[in-house]
């Protein structure tokens, strides 16, 4: 049993020790916080409007780096513009693609995402984005795995978009390669509005590269026998391609989505710009 003389010298010790504590490992300067996540890549934002209508941002994200410590890391600062962002209308009854450039149209070239910021895994983010000159404000919150955005967006006073804002969704998208199987309508017809207009067998191959830069080469049989090859930007599941055909420059766009549980590329020949036309769903075999 500690008598009195003893029982004062450990509480006195103890004292000591908690104090030296926290005056070398545990006070508030040592304690450090989370370090923001990177979320730059691939992403697909899913825009419920109020007004029943369903649209697909597409946006390969960037995000600011700053020295810490003489090593970059990631700011918070998100933003996305030009190639890197694209805008398509989705059916609400099955998300399937219905068009290209979104719903508030006519299509300009003020598309962009930003600027936004993120703080921590599991915390707000919050960013503008703007679909053909209308403004639109984001705030909601990132999972803690950094993979999924939930959130409201609202319309910016002055927008000409009846679009009222709505809920958000967001999610990663991986990239999709591989090779493709179906039926297009020749590059040089004029006319895809029947089925009996797919006339070309088609095996695409479809590669993207570390600048986000999508390939498809086609090889075609049936009307058309041989091949071409178109590429450019892929922002989240679209994409816009350029190539050349038999001396003509051809612009296509396309979306990857899924077809009867396959995998699939849907496209359109986007060459005349004021007629878009469907031109085949071409999907990985199963």
């Amino acid at each position: 049993m500690l008598t009195p003389v003893t029982a004062k010298l450990f509480a006195c010790l103890a004292a000591l020790a908690l104090a030296a504590f926290v005056s070398c490992g545990g006070n508030k300067s040592a304690i450090q916080s989370p370090p923001i996540p990177n979320i730059a890549g691939p992403w697909e934002l899913i825009a419920y409007s109020n007004d029943g209508s369903m649209t697909g941002i597409e946006v390969a994200l960037t995000e600011g780096q700053v020295l810490v410590n003489g090593l970059e890391q990631p700011d918070g600062q998100i933003a996305a513009s030009s190639t890197q962002i694209a805008f398509v209308t989705l059916d609400p009854a099955n998300s399937s693609i219905t068009g290209f450039g979104g719903s508030c149209l006519p299509v300009t070239t003020g598309d962009s995402l930003g600027p936004g910021s993120i703080t921590a895994l599991g915390g707000p983010i919050n960013f503008s984005f703007t679909e053909n000159g209308n403004v639109f404000n984001v705030t909601g919150a990132i999972s803690g795995d950094g993979s999924t955005i939930t959130g409201t967006y609202t319309a910016q006073t002055g927008n000409m978009c009846s679009d009222p804002g709505g809920t958000i969704n967001g999610t990663v998208v991986s990239r999709f390669s591989g090779t493709y199987l179906g039926n297009m309508c020749p590059p040089s017809s004029s006319s895809c509005a029947s089925a009996a207009d797919f006339t070309d067998s088609v095996t695409a191959t479809v590669t993207v590269n570390s600048s986000s830069v999508l390939t498809l080469n086609l090889v075609l049989t049936g009307t058309d026998n041989t091949n071409f090859t178109l590429s450019g930007p892929v922002t989240g599941k679209a994409f816009s391609l350029t190539g050349t055909f038999q001396g003509q420059t051809l612009t296509y766009y396309g979306y990857s989505e899924l077809v009867s549980n396959a995998q699939s590329l849907y496209l359109v020949n986007a060459t005349t710009a004021a007629q878009t036309e469907y031109v085949g769903t071409l999907s990985v075999p199963h």
